[in-house]
């Protein structure tokens, strides 16, 4: 065997290179990189053990001193095994060699471990820690996806006991590792040596890249980590009392985990942190205590809240006097919930003087370019009183009454910016109980009045006519509604209206889109609406396709129990998103009331665009078709006994009311019958599956149940021809020399969901 010489800095061999030779080392030092870190090989290593049963070199070694190699030809893997079997002594070495390299390779893997399951402590303890934080602040978070970041058992394939194995055997005294040289013995060692060296070297390589994967969700490029989120987060709430100490320990967390650490952009890790200390330190210099924390002069503000109010509102005299005495009665009640005339009748007094006062109030808050707390407090909570509210709620709601914020972007409104827009132009004002919107009013006015048409445009222009019109012909129902229960109705918010933690009952815009999300994972075409393509010259008289609508969501100043689907669209303009309210503080699951709202929207918006024909089964939709399961059931012979018995019991529940009859079906539909467990009768079922289908994914997970495979291959069916119709246009349009259109090409991706 030849012994070859290298001299310091050369390569001894290279990554992807052939094996030609069993290279064991006689003199010197070599240094394998292996995913950024450094491995090194001395005197009686062998180069490459790892490699050796594929052939080829995974990394490049590189003689870091002057280095001799004894070099034994090698073709495969069974020239190694020959030269071992022959050579006792060579066998001793290659198992001394595995059991060196095993170990190095073996720590640096409990190394990563070690990195990997800090890493995803810290992400799954921060990320939520976040989340609610962003609540309790009432500040927007960013969602962050930490699903993909899986635990380390879930791919790590070195057991726990290998390391120590290893080492002991290492520490064998000479006569034991000799007695061990036995042909049968040693050959099994050194077998299993050379898989163990392969599977801790993969596992490595899997926790290297699970690594990166984990640097880039705590600090990326693009900015969206769980570093900025939480640096964003201590920004917006610097000064909410302990918001910035209690987001600092946070920071200081992300900070720690990618000091130094190989997975992380050092260089940008370096200039993301000087920019947000230097962010911080401005911030936290310039800072205004608005909302500083609760002591005893500002319990002592509290305390005044209702002077303060009326003070703002503008009032008069003779109101803001009676409206004290009233509320110090109310106070005074042991028990404000009572059914008692006496209490019935202060809540009243209280609700109609309420509103007169919140119109004042919030009139002169829109010209105020600094609203104080308090009077944020009374438009969004009702607050008005700290011996109503109780001091731990009146100290919770002052924390949040600046931050508090809706996303317009995503349809989703506090009260004040819901308001504010009718003011401004951005919404037209709702329609009231009666079904009747300001254009209406103001008409149904001119006839009675006689006014002019002069004087009719102008009052149809006057912004802060429709904001009245809102405030006094839709607020006041709505908000009542929405409280839940209505016997007991006061708008003033008081602490015996309040049986849940307050923080886990604000309703944030991301709580709301993320449960209206979770319905059209379910329902993919709740509200999705139809409209049509024409191309006549390409012989496209006129196809439908579907194109979504997403509703307003308006947060009520209440703690509170229902959502309300107030309206459908804005009069005749199909285009339009549908409104919908909701508690500011909702004390039942969103989830379920997203449900109730959707069912709600299906079956009004229905029944508003075919007008008489709703329940007209000759013209079938979803409302005519369960108008008539509904009121034909008795002689509907699809229907078994226990079935009709069991709806008359659903009909006298819902007060033979329809529309709620099809809202409960519709979020048992949702519910249970997504997961293949049965609620609904055979014909109910039927309804559902053509006018609500559930998406591709639930239905093939259904498809294996027999309950619902008629159901799902009609569906199919149905889909593949309308398809093929589409597609048919789709090429007429192309054969005319235009482009595909986009209408047509996203509604045949629609019916394929």
């Amino acid at each position: 065997m030849p012994l070859i010489n290298y001299a310091q800095g050369s390569v001894i061999c290279t990554a992807g290179e052939q094996i030609g030779n069993i290279c064991f080392i006689t003199k010197g030092d070599v240094e394998a990189s292996l995913m950024g870190q450094r491995f090194y090989f001395g005197q009686k290593d062998i180069v490459g053990l790892a490699d050796f049963e594929v052939g080829s070199y995974s990394t490049t070694y590189t003689a870091v001193t002057e280095v001799t190699i004894l070099a034994y030809p090698f073709n495969d893997f069974t020239d190694l095994e020959i030269l071992l079997k022959d050579n006792k002594d060579a066998m001793q070495l290659a198992i001394n060699a595995i059991y060196r390299q095993l170990s190095k390779f073996l720590q640096y893997h409990t190394e990563l471990k070690n990195q990997a399951d800090n890493a995803y402590t810290l992400i799954n303890t921060l990320y939520p820690k976040y989340e609610q934080l962003s609540k309790r602040y009432a500040l927007s978070s960013r969602k962050l996806d930490t699903t993909q970041i899986r635990a380390t058992d879930e791919f790590d394939s070195v057991a726990d006991w290998m390391l120590p194995y290893y080492v002991g055997l290492m520490s064998l005294d000479s006569t034991t590792q000799k007695a061990l040289m036995q042909p049968s013995i040693s050959f099994g060692l050194f077998h299993r040596g050379i898989d163990d060296i392969r599977l801790a070297v993969e596992s490595c390589q899997a926790y290297h890249e699970h690594l990166n994967e984990i640097g880039k969700l705590l600090l990326n490029t693009e900015g969206h980590d769980l570093f900025s989120l939480v640096a964003q987060l201590q920004f917006d709430s610097i000064n909410i009392k302990g918001a910035d100490a209690n987001v600092d320990v946070m920071m200081r967390q992300i900070i720690g985990m990618l000091n130094g650490k190989p997975y992380i952009n050092n260089t940008l890790y370096r200039h993301r942190l000087n920019t947000y200390n230097d962010t911080l330190a401005s911030k936290r210099t310039n800072q205004e205590i608005t909302n500083e924390p609760i002591n005893e002069q500002t319990r002592a503000n509290l305390a005044e809240s209702l002077n303060v109010i009326l003070e703002y509102s503008g009032c008069d005299e003779e109101l803001c006097n009676k409206f004290r005495h009233t509320i110090r009665a109310y106070i005074q009640i042991p028990d404000r919930g009572s059914a008692d005339d006496a209490v019935y009748k202060l809540r009243r007094e209280l609700t109609n003087d309420f509103y007169e006062i919140y119109t004042g109030v919030f009139i002169k808050s829109l010209r105020d370019t600094n609203t104080p707390t308090i009077i944020k407090m009374f438009l969004n909570f009702g607050y008005m009183d700290m011996r109503l509210a109780g001091v731990e709620y009146s100290d919770y709601l002052y924390s949040i009454a600046d931050t508090l914020r809706g996303d317009k972007t995503k349809g989703v409104y506090t009260i004040t910016e819901w308001l504010t827009a009718i003011y401004y132009g951005e919404k037209e004002s709702s329609r009231d109980d009666f079904d009747t919107d300001y254009k209406q009013a103001i008409r149904e006015l001119k006839v009675s009045k006689r006014f002019s048409d002069a004087e009719e445009a102008a009052m149809l222009k006057d912004q802060e006519a429709k904001l009245r019109y809102e405030l006094t012909k839709v607020f006041p129902f709505v908000n009542k509604i929405t409280f839940g229960r209505i016997s007991i109705f006061c708008p003033i918010f008081s602490d015996n209206n309040v049986y849940r933690s307050l923080e886990d009952s604000l309703v944030t815009p991301e709580l709301v889109i993320e449960a209206f999300d979770e319905v059209r994972k379910l329902d993919y075409s709740a509200f999705h609406r139809k409209t049509w393509y024409s191309n006549p010259d390409a012989g496209v008289p006129r196809e439908y396709y579907h194109y979504e609508v997403q509703p307003d969501i308006i947060l009520m100043p209440n703690p509170g129990t229902r959502g309300i689907m107030w309206q459908e669209m804005e009069g005749r303009d199909r285009k339009s998103p549908p409104r919908m309210f909701m508690p500011v503080f909702l004390l039942v699951d969103l989830k379920l009331v997203a449900m109730k709202l959707t069912g709600d929207y299906r079956w009004e918006y229905i029944k508003h665009t075919h007008g008489l024909r709703w329940s007209d089964v000759t013209d079938p939709s979803l409302t005519s078709e369960y108008f008539d399961y509904l009121q034909f059931y008795r002689t509907n012979r699809e229907l078994s006994m226990d079935a009709r018995a069991s709806l008359k019991n659903e009909l006298t529940r819902a007060r033979n009311n329809y529309r709620n009859v099809f809202v409960s079906n519709y979020v048992e539909w949702l519910t249970y019958e997504s997961k293949g467990l049965p609620r609904l009768n055979k014909f109910a079922r039927n309804i559902m599956g053509r006018y609500c289908p559930f998406p591709k994914d639930v239905r093939e997970i259904l498809a294996t149940n027999p309950q619902y495979v008629d159901l799902i291959k009609r569906h199919e069916l149905s889909a593949l021809q309308q398809i093929r119709h589409l597609t048919n246009a789709i090429h007429k349009v192309a054969k005319s020399g235009e482009e595909p259109p986009p209408e047509l090409l996203a509604e045949v991706e629609f019916i394929g969901r």
